[in-house]
């Protein structure tokens, strides 16, 4: 299971794979990041709250040790990208528009124009206190999980 109880998709698919089989992942693990913290802000806030706290994710999924107690061999590290983002004068701050790619997706199907507007101009103040402008970008370090679990190994060595 991951976070929550939820099952974790990543089990699903070693499950699915042979004994022996191989299952190489890369998995964002930025649920701490100053992006992440200034959305569950807004979200938290009264306008907000009751649609969109739900569908924001305050805790990171352990993969590996959902993988290991599936019986995978897991070998993880993780390393820390820093992107530079373009910032252009008359566009959306950087990170906002690199947010609209996936974690934003729920906060928009969940709010109507007028929300969806007010929310984004909401967030956009919040990522420029964290992020801020400098020479045209933006640097937005991205932290990322990597997984190389063999599957059934730990059940055929026991």
């Amino acid at each position: 299971m991951g976070s929550g109880g939820v099952p974790d998709p990543l089990v699903r698919r070693a499950t699915e794979l042979p004994a022996g089989a191989w299952l190489a992942v890369q998995v964002p693990g930025n649920v701490d990041a100053p992006s992440r913290r200034a959305l569950r802000e807004v979200a938290g806030r009264p306008p907000w709250r009751a649609a969109l706290t739900p569908l924001l994710r305050e805790a990171p999924v352990d993969h590996a040790g959902s993988l290991v107690a599936a019986g995978c061999t897991v070998d993880a590290w993780e390393t820390t990208y820093v992107h530079l983002l373009a910032a252009g004068p008359d566009a959306d701050h950087p990170v906002l528009t690199w947010l609209k790619g996936a974690a934003l997706r729920p906060v928009r199907a969940a709010l109507d124009a007028a929300g969806w507007s007010a929310f984004r101009a909401a967030l956009a103040v919040r990522l420029t206190e964290a992020y801020p402008v400098r020479h045209g970008q933006v640097y937005f370090p991205f932290r990322r999980i990597f997984l190389v679990a063999h599957t059934g190994f730990a059940q055929e060595n026991s």
